[in-house]
């Protein structure tokens, strides 16, 4: 949007920067829907009551989760609204952001950051309330942005869950070969046993046993989360089975199936049972999932040749499992967002793995999830999970 005034040179020069700026706002808030409604004499006392703000290339205007009530209007410049480190969108001149926590007096939702040199006007709380919300009209044409908004986002999400759909039934169909894998392995393991009554086993016989139950077991694991996978995205209700499992055979079964992962490659990782460890009540996909999570990010942490600690113990009525790395530990404004937000400091990380293993915890198994960390010493996570009663 051109927000230029048509002036003669003349008179251009004769305006000192001040009344420039003042004219410019005044013109491009007329263009704006949401000051439709308003009073010229509004529109100026609003302009001339608000601040402004300059930001540079990279300043960050708010931040994820923090308090605020200020409103901004873009005058010049782009502004990206980015969540958990994942870019939403931009905004550009006439556009305005900040306004929700005006309406619902909640937090932050997003983060905002400029993305070249920027000029907003800044809307305080007394004037929005005083000359904007008393105002149906204009609070009509921010029900529209609203609207507006959602519907572009809903839009968004229903490509990005077809997407996903379409996504997931072929990585389906992808493991279908692995069952000519199965076959193939079967037959050498039989031709290590010997063929004839009178043959003896063949040094090698139990690693390539365990290959084969190890394909067949992380197969028929992708294949049932592909499943729930596929309900998640078509509203399915889908059976959630909690059985008995031997709590320190799954422990280390995920430690020995993970350890060859690039994060674990040249680390320790040490299992330390406290006392005696009842059976535990859950889904044994899910737990595994859990730990994968938590033991995979504890060694992206760890350097070379360092320790990740796994500990087990009863405590009355819950099973507490722990993983301790001693990295780097988490910073003071990150760890009001883990467990929270989608959030992570991976290059390759979607930032999925903590609010999985949240929501299998909490939600599908009423336990609890939490952390504690120290800068410059490491970080424990720990959850629980409740024995039936």
């Amino acid at each position: 949007m051109d927000i230029s005034i048509e002036k003669t040179e003349l008179e251009n020069n004769l305006l000192s920067s001040d009344a420039k700026l003042l004219m410019l706002k005044l013109e491009l808030l007329k263009r704006i829907d949401l000051f439709n409604p308003l009073s010229p004499s509004t529109i100026k006392f609003i302009v001339k009551n608000s601040r402004d703000i300059y930001l540079k290339e990279g300043d960050v205007l708010i931040e994820e989760g923090e308090p605020g009530k200020i409103m901004y209007i873009i005058l010049s410049g782009q502004i990206m609204i980015y969540k958990g480190g994942k870019k939403i969108t931009t905004l550009g001149q006439g556009e305005y952001l900040g306004e929700m926590p005006l309406i619902d007096s909640r937090s932050r939702s997003a983060s905002a950051k400029a993305v070249d040199n920027v000029l907003l006007m800044e809307i305080s709380p007394d004037l929005f309330s005083k000359y904007i919300s008393n105002n149906s009209k204009a609070l009509f044409e921010m029900m529209k942005v609203f609207s507006s908004r959602l519907r572009s986002d809903l839009e968004s999400m229903s490509s990005d869950m077809q997407r996903m759909s379409n996504f997931t039934h072929d990585m389906r169909n992808c493991l279908v070969p692995l069952g000519i894998t199965e076959v193939l392995l079967n037959e050498m393991v039989n031709t290590l046993r010997g063929t004839e009554k009178h043959h003896k086993e063949r040094e090698g016989l139990d690693k390539v046993k365990k290959g084969v139950d190890k394909l067949v077991s992380v197969r028929n694991n992708l294949l049932v989360l592909i499943d729930q996978c596929l309900a998640c995205v078509k509203k399915a209700k889908r059976e959630h089975i909690k059985e008995e499992i031997d709590i320190s055979s799954l422990v280390e079964e995920t430690v020995d199936e993970v350890s060859c992962h690039k994060n674990l490659k040249s680390k320790e990782v040490t299992i330390n049972v406290e006392g005696k460890i009842r059976k535990g009540y859950f889904n044994y996909l899910d737990i595994k999932r859990v730990l994968q999570n938590l033991i995979i990010n504890a060694g992206y942490v760890t350097e070379k040749n360092g320790k990740i600690e796994i500990n087990i113990k009863d405590l009355n009525d819950v099973a507490q499992f722990s993983v301790r790395d001693y990295g780097c530990g988490i910073k003071d404004e990150i760890k009001p967002l883990l467990l929270k937000e989608i959030y992570t400091s991976k290059s390759d990380g979607n930032g999925f793995g903590l609010m999985s293993c949240r929501e299998i915890v909490e939600t599908d198994h009423h336990g609890k999830i939490w952390f504690e960390s120290e800068w410059g010493k490491g970080t424990t996570f720990f959850f629980t999970i409740p024995h039936p009663k």
